[in-house]
């Protein structure tokens, strides 16, 4: 349980803001504070997954064609490449968007060179915040404990799906928010009041939530039903992957 005490003068708020998908971040003030990457439908999912078994580090790269260059400038059998173009792993990649190939077997002590079709694209929109964490459903517990006792503002940048709102991103957003609401006093924008919302909405049934949405319909009518459930799974890890200087470790 967190105990934690706040400032009832009001001096010592939490600001706390949603961007919806990544060009939204891109003109959203970051400087000295906290901006938390969510992509439930999979890449922070399958980031916080291959880091918890073992992964020694994490390129993001912005798009496949980067990815392979830097694959090729640094190629040695203990750098893989993943990620997934339109939900599908890419042709001759070692691993693709599934968390669950990302086996201790497969990626411990190795280097991952990664790009996705929304995630690691929303992280070329981190401009001078004070960190950047990586959270999923997967680690949001140990995110909401980490952030609860940081004296920073936050903002919860949503990857979304093509630049455009997923609902599955708001509610991994909004159960974080509602944990830290607990314990600090706290400003909500419209969004992130909004998150919270639609967090309690699905409070307890999770799993029904990602599949109601756009995104899960859409992985569950391609065979990838089991991924969507999966990452329905709530604290499992207890690790906060940090973002720096163009590289993801924990």
């Amino acid at each position: 349980m967190l105990l934690l005490r706040y400032d009832d003068s009001g001096c010592n708020i939490m600001q706390i803001n949603v961007t919806l998908y990544p060009t939204e971040l891109k003109k959203t003030d970051q400087k000295g504070k906290t901006v938390v990457i969510i992509d439930v439908l999979r890449g922070s999912s399958t980031m916080v997954y291959a880091l918890a078994h073992g992964c020694k580090e994490i390129y993001p790269m912005p798009d496949i064609k980067t990815a392979r260059r830097k694959w090729k400038a640094c190629k040695n059998d203990q750098v893989l490449l993943g990620g997934e173009q339109n939900g599908f792993k890419v042709k001759g990649f070692d691993l693709g968007n599934s968390p669950e190939e990302y086996t201790s077997e497969k990626i411990c002590g190795k280097t991952l060179i990664f790009t996705t079709t929304n995630c690691t694209k929303t992280l070329r929109f981190c401009k001078n915040p004070h960190e950047v964490l990586i959270c999923a459903f997967l680690n949001a517990g140990s995110v909401a404990q980490y952030l609860c006792s940081a004296k920073r503002d936050i903002v919860f940048a949503l990857s979304g799906n093509n630049d455009t709102y997923s609902m599955e991103d708001m509610m991994c957003a909004g159960l974080v928010i509602d944990k830290i609401s607990k314990y600090r006093k706290v400003n909500l924008s419209d969004t992130a009041l909004s998150a919270r919302i639609i967090y309690n909405k699905y409070r307890g049934c999770i799993r029904k939530g990602l599949l109601d949405s756009f995104h899960g319909k859409h992985l569950e009518k391609v065979g990838m039903r089991k991924d969507v459930i999966f990452c329905a799974r709530i604290g499992q890890f207890a690790i906060i992957p940090k973002y720096s200087n163009g590289v993801i470790s924990i």
